[in-house]
């Protein structure tokens, strides 16, 4: 019988994905497959390992989720196929998650379980905000309530028992019934002037805070139109703020970025989108994949001095060749003699990580820029390329070079294909109006995007931004409609672009009409875009 795979409960922490433990991120990078709540931060993916399966169950305040029922059958089932999982909740999973239900099936079941503790919001959040939760000479204790209780009968808090205490109050999840839970406090002779505050989206560069007297504060946050994720701290210290709340002069602060590079692969874009305030919700629309077989790039690989250039158009390509020559028993010096052309500075950065040298980087990032920077050194006729592509590419390139006098042999150095769970992740934020842009880096990312759009259904869809002209056109044949293209194709060049966008729409990123379930745009806009 086989032995059955371990489950980690790891608690994702509140808002800000920095938030998680080590240990939290560990347990992630083994995972096989990942069962996610809908607060854990998209980017704590990244910290999973390539390849693994992750799933979104929902837990929402309000919004729809798996049956628990079925997450718990989920999670045995896995573990007993030898899986490693990981059950990532936000906040700590023993506090108000249901942790412990899960733990308890899982014991019974015979299943190993590790729980990983994390930050709670009933902490973090206030913290964050400036707010204290004991404060000397004012308040010596804590409680903490779940708001999700507050309409209940037998069974619910002993809202009368507990609200006697002289004590600071969290209530989580309570913005639903607020109005219930103020009269509670009310009721047990707590005074209407007493100090309160709601913060929405705590540890984010969404957070809002709303503050006033207890019998006035659900008004407030009713005229302010507070929504989940949000808590209520009531008691003196509500009124102490350490200091006010951060207003960021970030150019990008609060925006919220569909990322769609593949895993492995967004964490730079995603960090850059960071320093600039913004929050990245990383979701890979696209895998990569080895080849079907190896043995054509085999060959290419041991005849590679029967070439004068290599030419690698992405930095995926460097990345399958290079570890393809570790397996064959070479390295880097299989290269020797043999010129080297790097279609951009990111390309050619991954050379470098090789101990490999660009002898040519075109100015313009496309096919079209390899050909001329190679035609105007006099490097295309009579020459032979070697094209180490994915299975996937155009025939832009080699056409070009043939068309020149060269000589082209492309080969597939790994397959590119979409995501269905990254498709359908992408589909649920789009009709969740969850994003308020999309970063396309990829042609292939534009096909897997256009059909996160079909799947999405009849929705208002986020600007959306190419990296390249390539992939500008790309997607505007899918009827993607792009707002904004890099005019550096870089990471770099991607986010100055949705800077300049941003600053120029003053932050109505959601705009125009509501778009046709296919995703098809105005023709004429989206190829005046992609010529930027």
């Amino acid at each position: 019988m086989k032995r059955p795979g371990t489950v980690y409960l790891v608690g994702a922490g509140p808002g800000d994905p920095g938030l998680i433990t080590e240990k939290g991120k560990e347990a992630l990078g083994r995972a096989d497959l990942v069962l996610y709540d809908h607060l854990a931060h998209p980017a704590l993916l990244l910290h999973a390992r390539s390849g693994a399966r992750r799933v979104c169950v929902g837990k929402a305040g309000g919004g729809r989720s798996a049956l628990q029922s079925r997450i718990n059958r989920t999670l045995a089932r896995a573990a007993r196929a030898g899986m490693t999982v990981v059950r990532l909740k936000g906040g700590d999973p023993m506090l108000f998650g249901r942790g412990a239900e899960e733990a308890r099936y899982l014991a019974r079941a015979g299943i190993p379980c590790e729980i990983v503790p994390g930050v709670s919001a009933a902490l973090a959040v206030p913290s964050a905000a400036g707010i204290p939760l004991t404060l000397r000479g004012l308040s010596s204790s804590l409680t903490i309530l779940t708001g999700h209780e507050a309409d209940k009968g037998v069974g619910g808090v002993d809202w009368d028992r507990v609200l006697r205490a002289d004590s600071t109050f969290v209530v989580l999840m309570g913005v639903r019934n607020l109005e219930e839970i103020v009269a509670r406090f009310l009721n047990a002779g707590k005074s209407p002037r007493l100090p309160a505050a709601i913060v929405e989206n705590g540890c984010t560069p969404r957070q809002r805070i709303v503050a006033g007297a207890l019998g006035k504060i659900a008004g407030l946050a009713r005229a302010r139109k507070i929504a989940p994720p949000a808590i209520l701290v009531v008691g003196e210290t509500a009124s102490r703020r350490l200091f006010p709340p951060p207003r960021s002069r970030a150019p990008l602060c609060g925006v919220r970025v569909l990322v769609t590079r593949p895993a492995g692969q967004a964490a730079r874009l995603a960090g850059l989108l960071e320093e600039r305030g913004a929050a990245p919700f990383p979701c890979p629309l696209i895998e990569l994949r080895p080849p079907r077989g190896f043995a054509e790039l085999d060959r290419s690989l041991a005849a590679l001095g029967r070439h004068d250039w290599v030419v690698f158009t992405s930095a995926n390509g460097v990345r399958a060749c290079l570890e393809r020559l570790r397996l064959l028993g070479r390295d880097a010096r299989a290269f020797a003699g043999i010129k080297i052309c790097a279609i951009g500075p990111a390309t050619a950065g991954e050379l470098s990580r090789f101990g490999l040298r660009a002898d040519c980087v075109p100015r313009r990032y496309t096919g079209a820029g390899i050909v001329a920077a190679l035609a105007a050194r006099n490097e295309v006729r009579g020459r032979s390329f070697l094209l180490p592509t994915s299975d996937i590419a155009g025939d832009a390139l080699p056409k070009g070079l043939r068309a020149r006098g060269g000589r082209c042999l492309r080969v597939a150095a790994y397959r590119t294909v979409p995501s269905a769970e990254g498709i359908a992740e992408a589909a649920r934020l789009l009709r969740e109006e969850a994003v308020d842009a999309a970063l396309l880096t990829s042609p292939s990312a534009a096909g897997a995007y256009a059909r996160a759009v079909r799947r999405a259904g009849g929705v208002r869809l986020p600007p959306c931004a190419a990296i390249g002209p390539v992939t500008a056109e790309a997607a505007s044949r899918l009827g993607i409609e792009i707002a904004f293209a890099a005019a550096t194709h870089t990471d770099e060049g991607l986010v100055r672009a949705l800077e300049k966008f941003w600053r120029r729409s003053k932050g109505r990123c959601r705009r125009g009409d509501r778009t046709r379930k296919t995703g098809k745009a105005p023709a004429r806009r989206t190829k005046r875009a992609a010529r930027r």
